[in-house]
């Protein structure tokens, strides 16, 4: 059994204990409904781990809204909803089906699989929340219908997972809690990494931390961490916001690049870590994540730092053609992030 299989195994039997009753085979992983929308979980495809180690890519999606066009003032709405709220997923909008959906897409290999499972099972876990909670509100602003379904035996679901609900109530109760992230572990890490490449520059203390990747010949992407903000569903835990120099000709173009980004690394290829979403804001890209108290393990901070910066290199290559070389690293690109 593969990685991506094994992790998906954990997922269904230990942590879901998922029902068979309200569950179905897909090719590649499996879809069940924990309420009124379904969520599937599957390897979509292999990668390379870190010095080539075999890795699979797991995807796990959650169905939001149906019968959706997308306009200029539909954009508008998701992009607002997608920057305030932005967790461990983010839209991805299909066009030919009309659909947008709830996606988080992880490269996970064996030197990573046992914490990183969990973090796929918060992510889930989250996306079941958010869809279950807002799918009307936000199907009635942007003109669309919330993306309810049954199972194609039992038909639709009248109540919660019972599991599922009681696991929601400790995560509620959780964010009511103080940011899990130690103080002296950001400042150590502030210490240790920020003075050297990949950052061309930052800074941080107890609360967290800034720095700067190069972006293109002459330019530089932001990468912002903070455990003093508060997410509105969330609660407590760890803010993470990158934004990057972008062109284009007007926030329609900026929202619907936005959203193709999405598409891509959340739902066909990641870049870094695929929690969190893309958004268009104040002239620039971002790239907005929040990690709830439950997430915390020690030394994620500096993997989620790593991920950053490959995502800053792979955007740095896609939106300018410029791939980082140790020229790249010259200090005086450093405040140079539109």
């Amino acid at each position: 059994m593969s990685v991506g299989q094994d992790t998906l195994g954990w997922l269904r039997t230990d942590l879901f204990q998922v029902d068979t009753a309200w569950s179905e085979e897909t090719a590649c992983g499996f879809r069940w409904w924990p309420h009124r929308q379904a969520q599937t979980l599957e390897v979509i495809g292999r990668d390379a781990g870190p010095d080539g180690a075999p890795a699979d890519l797991v995807l796990v999606r959650t169905e939001l809204l149906r019968d959706l066009d997308l306009d200029e003032e539909v954009l508008e709405v998701l992009q607002a909803v997608a920057l305030r709220t932005a967790g461990m997923a983010g839209p991805v909008y299909d066009p030919a089906r009309r659909t947008l959906d709830l996606c988080t897409l992880v490269r996970v290999y064996a030197d990573i699989d046992g914490w990183m499972r969990r973090l796929i099972g918060l992510a889930a876990m989250l996306q079941i929340r958010d869809a279950d909670r807002g799918a009307s509100a936000i199907a009635e602003a942007v003109g669309a219908m919330p993306a309810q379904s049954g199972h194609p035996e039992r038909g639709e679901r009248a109540l919660p997972d019972p599991l599922i609900a009681e696991a929601l109530l400790r995560l509620d109760a959780e964010a009511r809690a103080a940011s899990r992230w130690p103080g002296d572990e950001l400042a150590r890490f502030a210490e240790t990494y920020l003075d050297q490449s990949p950052a061309l520059s930052g800074s941080g203390d107890a609360t967290g931390f800034t720095a700067e990747f190069p972006h293109g010949k002459r330019a530089a992407s932001l990468c912002e961490v903070a455990t003093d903000q508060t997410h509105p569903w969330y609660g407590h835990g760890l803010a993470l916001r990158q934004r990057f120099p972008v062109l284009v000709t007007s926030e329609a173009e900026g929202r619907r690049l936005a959203l193709e980004l999405n598409a891509r690394a959340l739902s066909e290829a990641p870049m870094g870590y695929g929690f969190g979403s893309f958004g268009y804001q104040d002239g620039a890209l971002a790239f907005q994540a929040f990690f709830p108290n439950p997430a915390y393990r020690s030394g994620l901070v500096t993997n989620l730092y790593l991920s950053c910066a490959e995502r800053a290199r792979m955007l740095s290559v896609l939106l300018t053609g410029v791939d980082w070389t140790e020229a790249s690293f010259d200090s005086s690109r450093s405040g140079a992030c539109g």
